[in-house]
């Protein structure tokens, strides 16, 4: 039977608004990535650095945590920056997430995001806690609460200011890698040991559900290292882009894994020059 020639006007109407929403997803589908990476002290997490696209800027606020003796080569050659004056914040006089937050900011205005492979935040257990600090700080209409205890309503504060600004990185045009440590909790009632990000309050179960990559970092004795990307009953681990590729455990690589789930895994061009290479 033959279409008359308003139908055939409201089937090319149809298809111009399937095709329209099949490109509009198609632009919305980053080439990059977003990871959580959290485990125990000594499994490999801020050295799994070595392994993303570059150059890689890291954002520190662990204490010491970048002085990691494998990151010293790429550092010296500018593969990897370091920004560390993160680490010394203090809950008696916070300063480090009011300045990050600004400075974050501030790239964002000037496309800094557009010329580094990774951007690595290590780690969000204690970004999270100079955020209270600074929650803290700012205080409530009595004033400043600085050094006092958190109440429910800095933590609801302290949720929604990180699932924000984890939603802002994930629009970021280049690879996110974020570290946490890992902690563990009992049921009441089954007595089961169960682990997660080491956060506070709802902030630990909310802000692992952003990332499409949730790996934890294990190691094994004699010094074998390993990311967990699948749920094993003890671990929550998780991976969309090597779903029915990617093993139980995988070897520490980010690089290797976008490019076994046939993702971007390039560098970007160095930010170093060689002394001397202008004269």
């Amino acid at each position: 039977m033959t279409q008359s020639k308003a139908a055939q006007r409201d089937r090319q109407a149809l298809l111009a608004k399937i095709n329209a929403i099949r490109t509009a997803y198609a632009e919305s589908s980053s080439a990059w990535q977003n990871f959580l990476v959290y485990g125990g002290f000594g499994t490999g997490k801020t050295t799994l650095a070595t392994t993303c696209p570059t150059p890689v800027f890291i954002d520190c606020f662990d204490k010491g945590g970048t002085k990691t003796a494998a990151l010293q080569d790429l550092i010296k050659k500018g593969d990897i920056i370091v920004e560390n004056k993160w680490e010394q914040d203090s809950w008696q006089r916070p300063v480090a997430f009011g300045e990050w937050e600004r400075e974050m900011f501030k790239r964002e205005r000037e496309g800094f995001f557009e010329f580094i492979g990774t951007y690595y935040l290590d780690s969000v257990t204690s970004w999270a806690g100079s955020m209270m600090y600074e929650i803290l700080k700012k205080g409530d209409k009595s004033g400043s609460r600085t050094g006092q205890k958190p109440q429910l309503q800095d933590y609801l504060t302290q949720k929604m200011t990180a699932v924000d600004w984890i939603g802002r990185m994930m629009n970021y045009p280049c690879h996110v890698v974020v570290t946490g440590h890992i902690g563990t909790d009992k049921d009441e009632v089954t007595g089961k040991i169960e682990t997660s990000l080491l956060l506070a309050n709802r902030v630990a179960s909310e802000l692992p559900n952003l990332f499409d990559e949730k790996y934890v970092a294990v190691a094994a004795k004699g010094g074998k290292y390993s990311l967990l990307t699948q749920n094993d009953g003890y671990y929550q681990a998780e991976t969309r882009m090597g779903g029915g590729t990617f093993k139980e455990h995988e070897e520490p690589d980010i690089r290797a894994l976008l490019k076994k789930a046939g993702k971007n895994y390039d560098n970007r061009p160095s930010f170093y020059e060689e002394e001397g290479s202008n004269g």
